[in-house]
This record gives structure tokens, C-alpha cells and sequence, in this order.
């Protein structure tokens, strides 16, 4: 499928507005949802020299396009996927996102727990940013990397 709608993570407006081109176009019904946007401050990129983006600066717009994005794609999408006789969702992960990197068994536990919830999850994700935005991400246990936060 080519979408000829632009997609923004970022912009509730934007994933709606796709959402309604689907359900124009395609009777409501979607069959499969491949995640695989995500953005990562790496420097240089594949695409050569990007301008220089102080780590505090990151883990916003990082968290923001790759956890929330996807969440609020995800839950966007999940009627018309309800509608399909054989709905798929596919998440693409990273390795980055390994529980490994977490300094701290008070995350590695809370981000296992077997009652985590996605209310709880994007509170552990707003924290992240916050701590990160304060400067106190690595005492409070956390890794010098939000793309691996962010594909926890």
C-alpha cells in the first residue's frame, strides 16, 4: 500500500488523517500494520553530517515520534484492523532497545512486570524524558540513549 497521505508521528491530525484515507479507500478494513517509523540521533547518519543535537534535546522529540507515535498509530488503526477476518500488527524493534541497558533492577523490573500497563509504560517513558531533560537520567538508572528507551 502507498499511501499518498503524509504521516507526522508526531501529529494526531496527521495519523487520523491517514487513518480516513484507509477507511476511504479501503472499506474501513486494514489487514496489516507494519510499524517501522522511528527516528535516532546518530551523527554521522547513513545519509551523511546532521547538525549537532544536545543529548537533554532528544529524548522528546524521541520519545514522542517512536513510542507515543506508534502507540497513537497503533490505536488509530485498531478498528479498522478489527475488522479484518485475519488482522496482523507488526512492530519492527531494534536491538537498542534491549532491557540490558537499563542501569537500574527497579527499571528492568518495572519494565518486565507482567501487569505493566500501557498507561504505566508511557508514565516510564515521560519520566525518562523528564530525567533526561534535568540531567539526572543516568543516577536515576537510565542509559545515555533514547532511541533504546524509546524501543524498549
Amino acid at each position: 500500500l502507498a499511501c499518498p497521505v503524509p504521516l507526522d508521528l508526531t501529529d494526531p491530525n496527521s495519523i487520523q488523517n491517514v487513518a480516513n484515507w484507509v477507511t476511504n479507500e479501503y472499506d474501513g478494513t486494514l489487514d496489516v500494520l507494519i510499524n517501522n517509523a522511528a527516528i535516532c540521533f546518530n551523527d554521522p547518519t547513513l545519509y551523511g553530517k546532521v547538525e549537532y543535537t544536545p543529548f537533554e534535546d532528544q529524548a522528546d522529540i524521541t520519545i514522542r515520534t517512536n513510542y507515543f507515535g506508534t502507540l497513537n498509530v497503533t490505536r488509530s488503526f485498531l478498528p479498522l484492523l478489527e475488522k479484518s477476518s485475519d488482522p496482523r500488527i507488526i512492530n519492527v524493534a531494534s536491538y537498542a532497545g534491549r532491557l540490558t541497558i537499563l542501569r537500574s533492577q527497579d527499571l528492568v523490573d518495572a519494565f518486565t512486570s507482567p501487569t505493566l500497563t500501557i498507561p504505566e509504560l508511557s508514565q516510564w517513558m515521560d519520566r525518562f524524558t523528564r530525567d533526561v531533560e534535568a540531567k539526572t537520567h543516568s543516577q536515576n538508572g537510565w542509559p545515555n540513549t533514547c532511541y533504546g528507551v524509546s524501543k524498549l
